[in-house]
């Protein structure tokens, strides 16, 4: 299951590095204010989502709240660095503390979500684990 779970990440990981770097051809009438703050939100929100599923698969020896910890920090560095490419990397994007926010915001609400739930997803963890395929 952590292998899926890794490719999932990776692959999300890839597009998501992409989507940050290349210009996105967005249309002028398409654009409505704060929509691309929401994306940012939503985008980090499921990053950390994703590799914390990952890393609850993956290892038995951390606890639930150490992996939840880690993956947060890792997503808002993630997130930093993004933002930093942008600014030197790229003649076409642009860097922007807003952006961060987002980004944060969105790490936050997983976090919360993943605690709130954390009864429930140990207990699919170990019905899943116990499953013979």
């Amino acid at each position: 299951m952590h292998r899926i779970l890794l490719i999932v990440a990776l692959l999300y990981t890839g597009v998501l590095t992409t989507l940050s770097l290349i210009k996105l051809m967005i249309p002028v009438n398409a654009q409505i204010q704060h929509t691309d703050k929401i994306g940012h939100l939503l985008a980090y929100f499921l990053f950390t989502v994703i590799w914390f599923a990952y890393a609850l698969f993956r290892s038995v020896d951390k606890t639930y709240m150490y992996k939840l910890k880690i993956i947060a920090v890792i997503a808002f560095i993630y997130g930093t660095l993004m933002e930093a490419c942008q600014m030197a990397l790229t003649t076409n994007r642009q860097g922007d503390l807003y952006d961060v926010i987002a980004n944060t915001t969105g790490i936050v609400f997983a976090v919360i979500l993943l605690l709130l739930l954390k009864k429930s997803i140990k207990s699919l963890k170990k019905r899943i684990l116990s499953i013979n395929i």
